[in-house]
């Protein structure tokens, strides 16, 4: 019986794989065509979308490192600022307000009220500050905390508030 199992499972990765194959030898016939045809129109001095987007990469091959780049960074700064809303949400109980004031490619600024502000509460947020400091983190993305005083709220431009439940 356990031979049987093996079997069936062979059988099916040997499927997945010649419809695997299928679909690349597939895609690499289209390819190949178009490359042909683009060949033969550039010839005649004609270019097509692939000879267009070709000929953007030779004469700006580091745009594509660049957007690459961009795009690990804004994902890196997104969850840098879902973890830091966890740190608000489990202080909690010392926060009264939270709001993200900007954010660049590589900074998060937040301001923050405090329902007493203490240096022992400013404190628990220096805390993660110094800890991400320490990682060396900061060398690429910088986070601020701004206390700012209960009265004082309404007169900063806020990005958003965040929730603290």
């Amino acid at each position: 019986m356990g031979n049987a199992t093996i079997n069936i499972t062979n059988d099916s990765k040997i499927s997945q794989l010649k419809a695997l194959l299928y679909l690349l030898q597939s895609n690499l016939e289209e390819l190949k065509d178009e490359v042909d045809m683009s060949y033969e129109l550039l010839k005649v001095g004609e270019k097509t979308e692939l000879l267009k987007k070709l000929e953007e990469k030779i004469n700006n091959p580091i745009e594509d490192l660049l957007q690459f780049s961009n795009t690990i960074d804004a994902q890196v700064r997104q969850i840098l600022h879902k973890i830091i809303q966890g740190l608000f949400k489990k202080n909690s109980n010392i926060i009264d307000k939270v709001h993200k004031t900007r954010s660049s490619i590589n900074d998060l600024h937040y301001s923050i009220v405090l329902r007493e502000d203490t240096m022992e509460n400013r404190n628990v947020l220096f805390d993660f500050l110094n800890k991400f400091d320490f990682d060396n983190l900061n060398q690429k993305h910088n986070i601020y905390f701004q206390f700012i005083p209960a009265h004082l709220i309404d007169k900063i431009k806020f990005s958003e508030e965040l929730p603290l439940s």
